[in-house]
């Protein structure tokens, strides 16, 4: 696919795969499934790429797996998370926050369990995003969400 083509909600893979019962049970909400909202976990490019690369290879994914180490993927250095947590607290930061919740949710999805860390830069994301599109139902749904989620 090249960089001109988008997907829409009707061919975004990784959309079906299996979720976790845990995540099933708790985030019962239709924006944890739609593939067309932007401001949905798998609506955006971003999240809708997360969710099938590692839908794909959850094999990889255990029970001590963090939200790191699903950003980290990809990055030539590990610690380039630190520097892409940061951006969260940039008022350019929309993208990054956007890949922070991709990757909170596609743990939770696929697990069923979120780390300490992790949840936390997902609430922040969360933040960043509502600050820049103002209050969102989609944000504030997958806020709760996940401050309830134990």
């Amino acid at each position: 696919m090249d960089d001109e083509t988008t997907l829409d909600d009707e061919t975004r893979p990784g959309i079906d795969a299996p979720a976790d019962d845990a995540f099933t049970d708790h985030f019962t909400s239709p924006i944890y499934d739609d593939a067309g909202d932007e401001l949905a976990p798998f609506g955006t490019d971003e999240g809708a790429d997360l969710l099938a690369d590692w839908a794909a290879r959850t094999d990889e994914l255990g029970p001590s797996t963090t939200v790191r180490d699903l950003l980290a993927d990809g990055l030539d250095h590990p610690a380039d998370v630190d520097g892409m947590l940061a951006e969260l607290d940039d008022e350019d930061g929309v993208d990054t926050a956007t890949v922070v919740v991709g990757a909170g949710f596609t743990l939770l999805r696929l697990t069923g369990q979120i780390d300490d860390e992790g949840r936390a830069a997902v609430l922040r994301a969360l933040a960043a995003l509502e600050a820049f599109h103002g209050e969102q139902p989609q944000l504030s749904r997958m806020r709760d969400d996940l401050e309830s989620f134990v």
